[in-house]
């Protein structure tokens, strides 16, 4: 859920915020996403990735070099450039090619699925060699490939090989609309739908394990929060109390949820034990407390009008005093954390923008987006990218943006609006 001008649920209920919470759905046919680039990083290091023979759709090659552009960090070197270059295992020498590429990555699918990569630099010849085993999802050893090369390089943990989940609406405009939350791979390909409803569904977030997604539904016609198994499709309710249950976030031990409950009157923060349904309050004002995410293990960064305008606080896990985080902008909501920054919604002047800034101290931050309604920014588990919904053409999108603002993809949906994106995990299974 986030705190924005057009969220209507709650609009009915609290009236006397000058900005307020929306529900704003969109659809999608059951397909994978479209792929357009805006933006790519030309000041890049240069890497050369010759052409690996598969039979997968896009290739082995395709996914990495499509992988690595969107770190921003990484220009691919025209493979026209190194021509008759020998194939994998063949003699390579690559301080040869110093002048057009940095690193030259060469590989072989082994038949089976799985790949061998070699990856060399051409400033020592260095070479260093990964075999990566099939997967049932066969575009998988070659996103494992991408975080092997961009960790060798960058020596910052790979997050290609994780999961996007989203939410559409089909037949947004009509009574007969649907809602449908949907997992896919990070760059929109394998789509699997996890459940739909006639009813809203809201705000996904992955299990710190990867393994299930928490949810607000209105499936029951009130809001609900749900915890639902992405294999096994086992759902249970873990919060149906009278007013809002809103915007679950896992603790990264996977413990609790935090969550935005008004059951009590104004919405707060919360925690619920998601194995005993033990409830701890965590903030007690007279403002509205909502969008809770974890900051490491004990604090919690949520969004709260209690100043007047939506701004990002800071509480401890265990309750107490709130620290404010944000003072550029009168509006700022929807923080997301990982690997020590944040991103958030920042508004101005009737515009919303994606930033990102760093946990690590100082008050400055980085525009990353520059649409009108930009929305829900989810970071990659190594923060190194973020993926948000735009307004684009008149659709909502999802794109992704690369930390530093040198890439900038867009994943759209064949006949409708995308919503509510959340990054998963590093992947266990």
């Amino acid at each position: 859920m986030i705190f924005t001008t057009n969220m209507t649920v709650i609009r009915n209920n609290i009236k006397s915020i000058s900005l307020l919470f929306i529900f704003l759905f969109s659809s999608s046919l059951h397909a994978e996403l479209q792929l357009s680039i805006s933006k790519s990083a030309n000041d890049g290091i240069p890497i050369y990735i010759a052409n690996i023979a598969a039979t997968i759709p896009g290739g082995h090659n395709g996914i990495i070099e499509a992988d690595l552009k969107r770190s921003g960090r990484f220009t691919i070197v025209d493979r026209a450039k190194i021509p008759n270059l020998a194939p994998f295992g063949g003699t390579l020498n690559a301080s040869a090619y110093q002048g057009i590429a940095d690193y030259i990555v060469r590989g072989k699918d082994d038949g089976n699925g799985g790949l061998s990569i070699e990856l060399t630099s051409t400033s020592d010849n260095a070479k260093t060699n990964y075999q990566i085993s099939a997967n049932s999802n066969s575009r998988r050893p070659a996103h494992k490939a991408a975080d092997q090369i961009y960790q060798k390089i960058t020596q910052e943990k790979g997050a290609f090989d994780t999961r996007l989940a989203y939410v559409t609406v089909i037949n947004n405009a009509s009574s007969n609309r649907l809602f449908k939350l949907f997992v896919s791979d990070a760059d929109g390909h394998n789509e699997q739908e996890i459940m739909s409803s006639r009813e809203p569904i809201t705000s996904p977030t992955w299990s710190p394990n990867g393994t299930e997604l928490a949810y607000t539904s209105f499936e029951l016609n009130r809001s609900g929060i749900y915890i639902q198994n992405i294999f096994s499709g086992a759902k249970r309710l873990i919060s149906g109390r009278k007013g809002s249950n809103n915007a679950p976030s896992w603790s990264p031990d996977g413990s609790k949820l935090a969550v935005s409950l008004s059951f009590d009157g104004n919405p707060e923060i919360y925690t619920i034990n998601v194995r005993s349904g033990a409830l701890k309050r965590i903030t007690n004002s007279s403002a509205i407390d909502t969008e809770p995410t974890w900051n490491g293990t004990n604090s919690i960064i949520f969004t709260s009008n209690r100043g007047g305008k939506p701004q990002l606080y800071r509480v401890s896990g265990s309750g107490g005093s709130a620290q404010r985080l944000t003072f550029g902008g009168k509006y700022n909501s929807a923080a997301d954390v990982a690997n020590k920054k944040m991103t958030f919604i920042t508004g101005n002047r009737g515009a919303f923008h994606v930033a990102i800034k760093s946990l690590g101290g100082g008050s400055g931050r980085d525009m990353l987006s520059n649409g009108r309604m930009d929305e829900t920014p989810t970071l990659a588990p190594n923060g190194t990218m973020v993926a948000y919904t735009t307004l684009r053409g008149g659709q909502n999108t999802l794109a992704v943006v690369s930390d530093n603002g040198k890439s900038k993809q867009f994943l759209r949906s064949a006949l409708g609006d995308i919503r509510y994106p959340a990054w998963s995990p590093y992947l266990h299974r």
